[in-house]
């Protein structure tokens, strides 16, 4: 059993300073059991008593007098305790600020990263909504282009339609070239004067109308007959093709040489189809070949002129082999 170094009672359980090393009841220890027990083991092996606590706060006194018996040892390693957990508290101290300074950077990423992501979805709603707004375009524009290859069927139809009826409208009409105007001229008689020349005289009954036009690009004007019958007009023209000099002073122009020339009136695209027929076009649509026979140009006659030109192009190559 131990002895209290304060009341010198023995007792079985104590605590020990850690300073002088010795032995004190609880009550003479100011301290319970059960807050003895509960400091912990480490903390337990560095008690110290009242007495050593008094000397280790107190700074007026010096060493010897808090160190009675000259036990001078106890208290350098108290203090060299304290101070190395004063350092050791410096040390956390000290790197303490990096961390915050990691964690503010960290922060301020953070704020960069959200305002990006924001931005990020506020750009793909954008996205979003263009790529609505053009695929919704894009539909229309499909329904328009529908719309369009039906209304370009429909025009090509009435188009065709409208260029057969101004053919149609023509089939009667003759156009005279190279009579002089002269004042008060009276055309009927000229028309009548004209088909006398060529040898095919018709009534004044047959003219539906007669009337003078200007020509492009020419100070001179042409004469236009509109027949009531089609068949006395391609008489008529096919008289005048046939006399070759035809010419002013045969129409009541004394002295006047100048050249007469009729010919049938057709629309702008049955001339140009002709003109194509006339100079050898190869390939002809359907449609084509139907207003070429309406202008009297059959597939014989192109075919004709396909067959010179090819002879002529083979003779054309056997003389320069030759040569």
């Amino acid at each position: 059993m131990d002895i209290c170094e304060s009341c010198s009672i023995e007792f079985n359980d104590r605590v020990q300073c850690y300073v002088y090393k010795k032995h004190y009841d609880f009550g003479c220890a100011g301290i319970t059991e059960r807050g003895f027990r509960n400091l912990g083991a480490d903390r337990r092996a560095q008690w110290k008593c009242l007495q050593c606590k008094k000397v280790s706060f107190s700074p007026s006194r010096s060493s010897s007098e808090a160190t009675p018996g000259g036990n001078s040892g106890g208290e350098s390693a108290t203090l060299d305790v304290i101070l190395k957990e004063i350092r050791e508290m410096k040390k956390l101290v000290t790197t303490v600020p990096t961390p915050i300074e990691d964690i503010k950077s960290i922060k301020v990423e953070l704020i960069h990263l959200k305002e990006s992501c924001e931005h990020n979805s506020s750009s793909l709603k954008s996205f979003q909504d263009q790529v609505s707004s053009l695929e919704r375009g894009v539909s229309q524009i499909e329904k328009i282009q529908n719309s369009l290859a039906v209304a370009n069927k429909e025009i090509a139809n009435l188009k065709s339609v409208i260029e057969t009826k101004e053919q149609w409208s023509r089939l009667s009409n003759v156009e005279i070239k190279g009579i002089p105007l002269k004042p008060n001229e009276n055309l009927f008689v000229i028309a009548e004067s004209l088909g006398k020349a060529v040898g095919y005289e018709f009534q004044k009954s047959q003219i539906n109308y007669i009337s003078r036009v200007p020509m492009f690009n020419t100070k001179e004007t042409a004469i236009i007959i509109n027949f009531i019958n089609r068949y006395v007009k391609e008489e008529f023209v096919t008289a005048a093709r046939a006399w070759k000099t035809l010419e002013a002073k045969d129409v009541g122009f004394g002295g006047n040489r100048q050249r007469v020339f009729a010919k049938e009136i057709t629309a702008k695209v049955y001339r140009r189809m002709k003109y194509e027929a006339e100079n050898g076009v190869e390939k002809l649509s359907d449609a084509r070949w139907r207003t070429a026979q309406a202008v009297r140009v059959g597939e014989s006659t192109i075919t004709r002129i396909l067959k010179e030109e090819k002879q002529a192009s083979t003779s054309n190559d056997t003389s320069q082999k030759n040569f």
